[in-house]
């Protein structure tokens, strides 16, 4: 099996973790190969030539690979505010892409790469690391299963403290991982966002916010977002009819509590940022074999979830709950 060929456009810290990861499953398992590392700054692309070394291709211009005949797909792991442009460069000229997360920043960008990766029967994957998470596949099996009885709401904090921001806010840049993890282990989207947030260190970007969700029926959701917190947090509680469930996704222990008994249930934890890489090139080869394969990213989750941030600021903005308008695609499903 020849290695699928994968360039890196982006060189910063997730970046430089994506190529790490990618170089080591090319080790190991020969499955794919880093191809190139693309990065506009000089400076980030020296500091990853020093790290890791000239075995790899560095450039400056990506668009120059979108015609190259070799490249199986790109990872992208730029700003935000680039993530349309970059990708639609590539799915246009037929490569497969998988793109962190937020997909975009707008829902009739979203749109627009979903239709391109279907008109040129591309791969379009979304950096919802947490799919890849056996803590959080864990915990929707614990609610799946009804071990807590039915569920009544869910408490999710995202928080850490950073250096004040002048590019990016807090909702698009935390908020997609609670969205997207509300819905896997939950297998519904919200019918009504709220949000209130504020920043502090700096005025022009948000640097906490409070999101309320209200799935169908009376379940609601809970989201707290922060750049302030001293505590490093990304945990998820459920409360439930008969008992609460806890997961800290970082280390993906899952807790179970009934009356005074405390229970960890066991997880094997995943590598997750491995587990995605592994699963686009499935994708990859499965679609380039014409074989039914089931994306368990793809666009039209990743839309969903911008559709969901843009809630979330429409709310900020007019001081008010938003009904969301989710998008749907036909002949596209959700899993």
């Amino acid at each position: 099996m020849n290695p699928l060929r994968i360039s890196v456009i982006g060189g910063g810290y997730w970046g430089k973790k994506v190529v790490r990861e990618i170089l080591d499953i090319g080790r190991t398992t020969r499955e794919v190969e880093l191809k190139s590392l693309v990065d506009t700054s000089p400076a980030s692309l020296a500091a990853c030539r020093e790290e890791f070394g000239d075995s790899i291709e560095y450039g400056w211009d990506y668009q120059s690979l979108a015609t190259d005949p070799s490249l199986s797909g790109v990872h992208i792991a730029t700003p935000n505010s680039t993530h349309f442009e970059v990708a639609s460069t590539f799915l246009r000229q037929g490569k497969n892409v998988l793109v962190e997360k937020p997909l975009t920043l707008k829902m009739d960008e979203a749109y627009e790469l979903i239709r391109l990766a279907r008109e040129n029967k591309c791969v379009l994957c979304v950096g919802h690391i947490h799919r890849f998470n056996n803590g959080v596949r864990e915990l929707r099996r614990v609610l799946s299963d009804g071990l807590i009885g039915d569920p009544y709401y869910l408490l999710m904090r995202w928080t850490a403290l950073m250096n004040p921001q002048l590019q990016r806010e807090v909702i698009t840049d935390l908020a997609p991982h609670p969205f997207d993890i509300c819905n896997y282990v939950l297998g519904s989207w919200p019918e009504k966002v709220s949000c209130k947030a504020r920043g502090y260190r700096t005025r022009q970007n948000e640097e906490v916010a409070f999101i309320a969700a209200e799935h169908k029926g009376s379940l609601l959701a809970h989201i707290e977002l922060s750049w302030l917190d001293r505590d490093k947090r990304r945990e998820v509680t459920v409360v439930g009819s008969e008992g609460n469930a806890h997961l800290d996704c970082v280390n993906q222990k899952l807790f179970l509590q009934k009356s005074s008994v405390l229970e960890e249930i066991p997880v094997s934890p995943s590598n997750t940022l491995r587990e995605e890489i592994t699963h686009f090139a499935e994708c990859i080869r499965n679609n380039g074999n014409s074989t039914p394969f089931t994306n368990h990213s793809d666009g039209l989750l990743g839309a969903r979830v911008v559709a969901l941030l843009e809630a979330a600021r429409e709310s900020m903005y007019n001081d008010r709950a938003i009904q969301v308008q989710l998008p749907i695609i036909p002949e596209i499903s959700v899993k």
